[in-house]
C-alpha cells in the first residue's frame, strides 16, 4: 500500500508533463485510488454523528469520489484542502507520513497514508525511519541564495549592474520571498498585471499604471528601499517597446530606471521626480538627500518559476538585455540523515570541505554525550539565559565569551548547546564578547598532503586524535584573524601579551529540536544558509 502511494505521490508531483495513472496507484495492491477514497469516504460517512448517506451518493457523476470527499464535510478533508497543516491526530490515527523523491530527484513529498494529503514541505509529525533516498540538486551550480542572506546576494548582483530577478520555485516559496521583501515600510511591490493583461482585466488604465511604476519607483529611491517588480506567474511585459520607449511614457519611466549602473549617483533622476517630490528634507536639498539614500536602492524582478521554466514563463527576452540575471531562492536549508556512528567523518567533511558549520538535531543526549569527552568547550544557552536573567546581560555574555576564548586558545570545538531552547541568539552578539562573524568561515587548499590539522579531539578516527589532515582543504574561521582576537582577548587571557588562537577551532550546534523545528523556530537566530543541519539517528 505505501509503495503504491509513493509511486502516485511521485508521478503527481514530477512535473514531467504527465499526470498521475491508476496504475501507479493500483499497483501492488489490487485496486484503484478510487477504490481506496470510496473506502475512506464511508468511513468519513460512519464517523460522521448523524450523518446519512444523501440518495444522490449512488447517482452516476462526473465528479470523482476523491473530489467529493476533498470538498466534503469532512474535517480531516478540510485539512488537506488547506495544505498548509496536518489534520488532527484523531482523524488519521491509523495512517502516517511517508515521503518520497519526485520523479527528477531535486525535492521530496510526503503523503499520508490514510487521508491521501500530499505536500511538498515537511509536516511536523512527519517521522524519519532513517530509510530516506537523498534528494540530488540538479541545479546545484545555478547562482541561488537562502532567504537568510537574499539581501545580501541582491546586494552583490545590483552592485555588479544587474538587477536579480528572483526564482522562488513555486507559489508558497514567492509567497515568502514577497512577504520577506514587503515587510520593510522602505520597499515599494509594482504588480505587473495591468501591464500583461490590460485594462479588461485589471481595470485599470495603462497610462495611469505608468504613472503607478513612476511614484513606486521615487519612494524606493527616496527611502534607500526596494523596488520590487512582481511578474508572480504572469511573466514580464516588454519593457523597452511597450514602457520605457514610448513616447507617452519615456519621460516618467525611461529604461535606464532599470539599470543599476544609472543609480551610482544622482544624475538623471531629476528627470522623473515631479515638482511636489523635489521638496527638502530637513536642511537638505532633495538631491542632497537622494545622494545619501541612493546608494540603497535596489530593484528586483519576483517570479514564481524555478531554473528549469522561467526563461520561458517570464518571457526573459521582454527584460532589459544585459541588465538581469537570474537568482534561484533555496525554500528549504540544506540537511542530512547520519547515524551516530558516522558523526566524526560527516563533521569533517561539512567543516573542512564544504566551509558549514553543523547544526545537530538528536532529540537524545547522545550527540552531547560524545561531545563532553572529545576537546570541547561547552556553551550551556540555558544556563546563559538564567544567568541573564539573574545576574544582566553583560555577565551572561562574559560567560559566553571565557568559553570563546578558551576554545580558541586551545584549538577546540566550541559547542552552542541549545537544547530544546530556541534563544533569541541576536541578543547576544556583541564585537568584543560573541560576535557574529563567529558563524563565517572559508575552506582554503591544504598547502601540503602532510600538512599537518589539529582537530580537537576527532578528525579521521576517533582513536586517532589529532592528527595529520586526509582532506584537501581545511576551514577558517574569520574570528581566528587578529582583529577579531583583540577584540575578544582580555589582558589575562593573552601569552605574553599576545592573543593566540590554535588550530582546530571550529563551531558546532546541538539541539534537542527536529529539522522542521530549526528552520521555523532558529532561522532568525542562527544564520543557517551558512549551516547544514544533521538529523542523527539511532
Amino acid at each position: 500500500m505505501e509503495a503504491a502511494l509513493m509511486a502516485y505521490c511521485k508521478s503527481v508531483g514530477g512535473g514531467g508533463g504527465g499526470g498521475a495513472s491508476e496504475e501507479s496507484f493500483a499497483k501492488g495492491i489490487g485496486g484503484s485510488k478510487e477504490d481506496h477514497i470510496a473506502e475512506k469516504v464511508a468511513g468519513e460517512v460512519l464517523r460522521s454523528a448523524g450523518s446519512q448517506p444523501s440518495d444522490e451518493a449512488g447517482k452516476e457523476s462526473n465528479t470523482t469520489l476523491f473530489e467529493k470527499w476533498i470538498y466534503g464535510t469532512s474535517a480531516a478533508a478540510k485539512e488537506a484542502l488547506k495544505g498548509k497543516a496536518a489534520p488532527p491526530a484523531g482523524e488519521y490515527s491509523k495512517g502516517r507520513w511517508i515521503r518520497t523523491l519526485n520523479n527528477q530527484g531535486t525535492c521530496y513529498l510526503y503523503i499520508h497514508t490514510s487521508t491521501y494529503q500530499m505536500q511538498g514541505t515537511r509536516p511536523e509529525d512527519f517521522v524519519d525511519d532513517g530509510k530516506q533516498e537523498e534528494a540530488e540538486d540538479p541545479y546545484e551550480n545555478f547562482p541561488s541564495c537562502y532567504k537568510d542572506d537574499m539581501d545580501d546576494a541582491i546586494a552583490k548582483l545590483w552592485k555588479s549592474g544587474k538587477v536579480p530577478l528572483l526564482l522562488c520555485c513555486g507559489d508558497q516559496g514567492y509567497d515568502e520571498v514577497k512577504k520577506l521583501l514587503t515587510s520593510s515600510p522602505k520597499n515599494q511591490l509594482l504588480d505587473v498585471a495591468p501591464f500583461v493583461k490590460g485594462v479588461i482585466a485589471t481595470k485599470i488604465k495603462f497610462a495611469d499604471h505608468v504613472e503607478t511604476a513612476r511614484k513606486l519607483a521615487v519612494q524606493a529611491m527616496k527611502a534607500g528601499g526596494i523596488l520590487v517588480i512582481d511578474l508572480s506567474t504572469i511573466g514580464s511585459p516588454n519593457w523597452k517597446e511597450k514602457i520605457c520607449q514610448v513616447e507617452e511614457y519615456k519621460k516618467s519611466f525611461p529604461i535606464w530606471v532599470l539599470d543599476p549602473n544609472a543609480h551610482k549617483e544622482v544624475d538623471k533622476h531629476g528627470q522623473i521626480f515631479r515638482k511636489e517630490e523635489k521638496k527638502d528634507v530637513g536642511d537638505k536639498d532633495w538631491d542632497e538627500a537622494l545622494a545619501e539614500s541612493l546608494p540603497s536602492f535596489r530593484i528586483v524582478y519576483l517570479c514564481a518559476f524555478g531554473p528549469d521554466n522561467y526563461e520561458k514563463n517570464v518571457q526573459s527576452e521582454m527584460l532589459p538585455q544585459g541588465k538581469w540575471s537570474a537568482l534561484r531562492v533555496k525554500q528549504e536549508f540544506d540537511s542530512k540523515s547520519i547515524n551516530l556512528k558516522s558523526l566524526i567523518d560527516t563533521l569533517d567533511s561539512i567543516i573542512h570541505e564544504k566551509g558549514k558549520i553543523p547544526v545537530i538535531s538528536d532529540p537524545t543526549e547522545n550527540t552531547d554525550t560524545f561531545f563532553a569527552f572529545q576537546n570541547s568547550n561547552i556553551i550551556e544557552m540555558k544556563s546563559v539565559i538564567v544567568a541573564k536573567s539573574s545576574q544582566g546581560l553583560e555577565s551572561a555574555l562574559e560567560k559566553m565569551r571565557q568559553k570563546l576564548v578558551a576554545a580558541l586558545k586551545s584549538g577546540n570545538t566550541l559547542v552552542l548547546r541549545l537544547s530544546n531552547s530556541t534563544p533569541d541568539l541576536e541578543a547576544y552578539k556583541s564585537d568584543e564578547f560573541f560576535p557574529s562573524i563567529l558563524f563565517d568561515c572559508h575552506v582554503e587548499e591544504v598547502e601540503e598532503q602532510a600538512e599537518e590539522q589539529v582537530y580537537g579531539g576527532f578528525g579521521g578516527k576517533a582513536s586517532e586524535g589529532p592528527g595529520k589532515n586526509r582532506l584537501k582543504t581545511k576551514a577558517v574561521f574569520d574570528v581566528c584573524g587578529k582583529e577579531w582576537l583583540n577584540k575578544l582577548f582580555r589582558e589575562q587571557d593573552k601569552e605574553s601579551g599576545i592573543a593566540v588562537s590554535r588550530d582546530g577551532f571550529k563551531i558546532i550546534v546541538t539541539t534537542n529540536l527536529s529539522p522542521a523545528e530549526i528552520s521555523s523556530k532558529l532561522s532568525s537566530s542562527l544564520p543557517l544558509s551558512k549551516c547544514m543541519i544533521l538529523e542523527v539517528k539511532e
